[in-house]
């Protein structure tokens, strides 16, 4: 583990308690997930950290910076998905965050072996997961595609018999005014443990870019939108909240007018085939009075296909 806990001098503590003050990306990693634990020492050992004292009852376990000063990783008991309000606690830590990255597992009954990112809300009045009712927490689509596309580059690099894919919206946390993604490990104790799953997913958060992309949102499609990400593979877009097709009935003007402001959305994109007509027009009529527009895969590939 690279780590160093100790300032040379009181000059190098001044800075560094100044450096805090400066918000910056932050990884949070869970004791009880055993994906965020397998990421987090890959995490440690990939680059040097630092440190940090963290101010008394400030309820995290350990807090770090990488050297670059780029990066802060910081350890929770709890669960991921019950951080709301979590960007306010960083914040009162003196560890104020521009970005939340959820290091994560991801749990399926079909045990595929996955690599996965997707940001979080909750479509309906269900919020057994974290987070509140018809609620969405603000995404980086930006940060989600680079995440995204790096696990695929890294994992067929590696030969890692993974699927790589985009998620739709779902648990919580959703009371965040800080941008958030989880970057996850599936789907089963097994790979949870697998190091070099673990490898590729810290490599991949410590190549995060949030270099502005155009952005779409996604109606339509199954939990894993694979339509949604092979046009985030294929093309220069990335995607914000996206809705999958078991969720539509639950979508109204307020939901869909969160879904556009948190994703900063530019276009809005159907699932055409897995939608059912009525529920097109229905969401048609909210986007056109919303004005955004809905673009078809072809347009999209026409426009920014690479």
């Amino acid at each position: 583990m690279k780590e160093n806990s100790n300032p040379k001098n009181s000059g190098s503590q001044e800075k560094s308690l100044l450096d805090n003050t400066i918000p910056k990306i932050t990884i949070i990693c869970s004791a009880p997930d055993l994906a965020s634990q397998n990421i987090k020492t890959h995490l440690l050992n990939l680059m040097e950290w630092k440190l940090l004292e963290l101010p008394e009852n400030s309820g995290f376990s350990a807090a770090r910076e990488s050297q670059d000063g780029r990066f802060r990783l910081v350890d929770i008991e709890e669960m991921h998905v019950f951080q709301d309000g979590l960007d306010r606690r960083l914040e009162s830590a003196g560890l104020p965050a521009s970005l939340i990255i959820f290091a994560s597992k991801h749990r399926s009954k079909e045990e595929v072996s996955s690599l996965t990112v997707h940001c979080t809300g909750n479509p309906s009045d269900d919020a057994r997961l974290g987070g509140c009712p018809k609620s969405l927490a603000v995404s980086s689509p930006a940060a989600m595609k680079s995440i995204l596309m790096e696990m695929k580059r890294l994992a067929e690099q590696k030969g890692l018999k993974y699927d790589v894919t985009l998620e739709v919206t779902h648990h919580g946390p959703t009371e965040l005014s800080v941008p958030s993604l989880y970057a996850e490990i599936g789907s089963t104790e097994v790979q949870w443990k697998d190091p070099e799953a673990g490898e590729v997913a810290a490599k991949a958060i410590l190549a995060v870019s949030l270099e502005k992309v155009p952005v779409a949102i996604g109606f339509g499609g199954g939990h894993y939108a694979m339509r949604q990400t092979g046009l985030l593979f294929e093309t220069s877009i990335s995607f914000g909240h996206n809705f999958p097709k078991y969720k539509l009935e639950f979508l109204d003007e307020a939901l869909i007018r969160q879904a556009i402001e948190k994703s900063k959305a530019d276009f809005a994109y159907f699932d055409r085939k897995s939608m059912k007509s009525e529920e097109r027009k229905k969401i048609s009529e909210i986007l056109e009075k919303l004005g955004l527009s809905v673009f078809k895969e072809s347009e999209i590939r026409e426009k920014y296909g690479y």
